[in-house]
């Protein structure tokens, strides 16, 4: 009986891998500039006191916690999920994410550890933020270990913060 419940396991498991890897390869390649000086230019822009979100978050909760990922991968993630889940889940979402120019991950999650960031204005988390891609650009030094994809480097780190900050866009309005 076991035997028989394996291989049923393994074939769903395998069917659903496939049927998400041929959805995530029906989605266009973003075209789009991907660099931090293009956000930045963007993020400037914007009048945060006009933003509003589709969340149960608030405008300055979403950018703090932006801000947040950006500030780790300097000073070190407070919480980390399994190297294995790094090495493998992790780093084959990151590829994923890479490929396509785009990221989606779930918008309402803190990150793993972090202290909240509920009373925030937005005012004040669109500074921070601007805060954390000014220093970010400007470290020189090693970067901590990201706690989901695993080791990456300035340029990686540099996508997958911009990423980041799209995905969250995609709810501000």
């Amino acid at each position: 009986m076991k035997r028989r419940l394996f291989i049923a396991s393994s074939l769903s498991l395998g069917f659903l891998g496939v049927s998400g890897l041929t959805a995530w390869n029906l989605i266009p390649r973003n075209n789009e500039d991907l660099s931090i000086a293009t956000l930045l230019k963007e993020l400037r822009s914007i009048d945060t006191s006009a933003l509003s979100i589709e969340s149960s978050w608030t405008v300055g909760q979403s950018l703090a916690h932006m801000a947040q990922s950006i500030e780790y991968s300097i000073t070190g993630y407070p919480v980390h999920k399994s190297e294995m889940f790094k090495s493998t889940v992790g780093r084959a979402a990151f590829t994923a994410f890479s490929s396509k120019g785009q990221m989606k991950h779930n918008l309402k999650e803190d990150i793993p550890g972090a202290p909240s960031v509920a009373n925030i204005n937005a005012e004040d988390g669109m500074t921070r933020l601007l805060t954390a891609f000014e220093t970010f650009q400007s470290h020189q030094g090693e970067l901590a270990e990201h706690f989901a994809y695993g080791p990456l480097g300035h340029e990686e780190y540099a996508l997958a913060h911009v990423l980041h900050v799209k995905d969250h866009f995609t709810q501000l309005v």
